[in-house]
């Protein structure tokens, strides 16, 4: 669990920056760019979540 755990750490940091440029997008371009990346960055820790748990368990 351990190892699961600290190979999160970059995607964390990824959802994080993604986040942050979320509320960027939604300041200078609009609505949809944010959700848009909004979607992305949860898609992507989801995806990158289950793929360390399938390996790392």
């Amino acid at each position: 669990m351990f190892k699961y755990l600290f190979a999160m750490i970059i995607p964390v940091c990824i959802f994080i920056y993604t986040l942050s440029f979320m509320r960027w997008a939604g300041r200078k371009s609009g609505a949809v760019a944010s959700v848009s990346a909004g979607a992305l960055a949860v898609i992507s820790l989801v995806v990158s979540g289950a793929t360390l748990w399938r390996v790392l368990t």
